[in-house]
């Protein structure tokens, strides 16, 4: 299955890694959090900013795994 790294920014940013069959179930994925937390690099952790108003600026396909 490819894997996609989905990057998203709000006051913050995060830099996912998922398996998906394309970018927009990547994109999903993200969302609905379904992905290994320790595939995840965000400023979010004990920041009290919150996700408010995150949006998806990228997605690359890194290959198949």
């Amino acid at each position: 299955m490819p894997k996609y790294k989905v990057y998203t920014e709000w006051t913050g940013y995060s830099v996912v890694t998922v398996e998906a069959d394309n970018a927009q179930d990547a994109e999903a994925k993200v969302y609905c959090g379904e992905y290994n937390s320790e595939d995840a690099l965000h400023t979010g952790s004990g920041l009290d900013y919150g996700y408010d108003h995150e949006e998806t600026i990228e997605i690359r396909s890194i290959g198949n795994v």
